[in-house]
């Protein structure tokens, strides 16, 4: 860690953070407002919480953490659910100084229950593994570096139920060595493999390579968000074994890029081709994200690969998409009468229901 780290959050450090609190907001309704929850605890877990911001005041994610527990403070009031926070930290002037920043922050102890722990990420690995099996927990972790979450570590969280990750990782640690052993056990990559994707691509390998770990046979969602400071890209990876976390990240992914919806910068020129047309202008645009995957879609429909909803839901999920890059697809061809599709959602709420029949597909011929 980075002596100066504190002092003052970086441009980068604040998208992370802005992220961080964005999917909180959206992960603890789900846990809290209904009348029959899905876990009796709720345990948010930042086990590399920093002291709770930097020297100016900037909220930190466990400040954060509690902000957004301010907002459901009515929920939290009326929900039988027992909300926990877990802050660890190695360094003990680090929680020394976290505690002092929580109380001067202030939060309803009789709603909230937070811990606090100054030991090494293995060490507590185990315990935390345990806390997590019969709870809905959001593990942060915000390593410094790359080496706490491995594909040991990885495969393991993603097999607990009811439980969402989102991690950083500094991608570019890859990049500037590709020849190191240990680099490249952890990705399970050569150095060859790593050594010719662009450095700012890089933390899509480093998705592909966590993709892969994802055990056989197992559901399990994953996405990543680059973000680019000078010369280094570093990464948010997300994972969630429910297509409703994986939606509601991904919804805050394309609100930052529009683009893309994986980068706070223009990971593959897409911007410059859309403001900057040339003669060749219909040949470029098969190279934009957003076009690549529709005409995906619109053949995959037509060829009879996706014959309902949840299908063509599933589909866009899986390749990071969402309900709004669906739905003018789905216009599109109901319009040249090439489909019927009627009532159809391509949101997790509705979709996902078992109790609901999915709307089938039917091709006009």
């Amino acid at each position: 860690m980075g002596k100066d780290f504190f002092k003052k959050f970086t441009e980068d450090t604040n998208v992370k953070l802005e992220m961080y609190e964005d999917y909180l907001m959206k992960w603890l309704p789900v846990f809290i407002v209904p009348p029959k929850p899905i876990r009796n605890t709720v345990n948010i877990m930042d086990l590399f919480c920093g002291p709770g911001k930097d020297e100016e005041g900037t909220l930190g994610s466990p400040l954060i953490a509690l902000k957004v527990l301010k907002e459901y403070e009515g929920y939290i009031f009326r929900s039988p659910v027992t909300v926990n926070l877990y802050f660890n930290d190695k360094e003990q002037k680090h929680i020394d100084q976290l505690k002092l920043n929580i109380e001067e922050f202030g939060y309803r102890k009789d709603l909230i229950n937070i811990h606090y722990s100054c030991t090494d990420f293995e060490e507590l690995y185990p315990t935390i593994n345990q806390l997590a099996s019969n709870s809905a927990n959001l593990l942060f972790l915000d390593q410094f570096g790359i080496k706490y979450v491995n594909q040991d570590k990885f495969i393991e969280i993603c097999q607990l139920s009811v439980t969402d990750l989102i991690f950083f990782i500094s991608s570019t640690t890859f990049k500037r060595f590709h020849n190191d052993k240990n680099i490249n056990q952890i990705l399970n990559l050569t150095s060859d493999e790593i050594q010719k994707e662009e450095f700012y691509k890089i933390h899509r390998l480093v998705h592909k390579a966590y993709n892969s770990f994802i055990p056989e046979g197992h559901s399990y969602g994953l996405a990543p968000f680059s973000i680019r400071k000078g010369t280094n890209v570093y990464g948010l990876i997300f994972g969630s074994g429910h297509p409703l976390g994986l939606e509601k990240f991904l919804d805050i992914c394309w609100l930052k890029d529009e683009t893309t919806g994986e980068a706070n910068f223009d990971i593959q020129g897409d911007v410059k081709l859309k403001e900057q047309p040339s003669l060749f202008a219909t040949e470029e645009a098969k190279t934009l994200k957003i076009a690549v995957f529709q005409s995906q879609l619109e053949d995959a429909i037509l060829k009879g690969e996706l014959t309902s909803d949840l299908q063509i839901y599933i589909f866009a999920l899986n390749r990071g998409f969402t309900n709004k890059h669906i739905k003018p697809i789905i216009s599109k061809l109901k319009k040249e009468k090439k489909i019927d599709l009627k009532y159809p959602s391509f949101k997790c709420g509705t979709v996902w229901d078992r109790k609901r029949t999915p709307r089938v597909v039917q091709i006009i011929k």
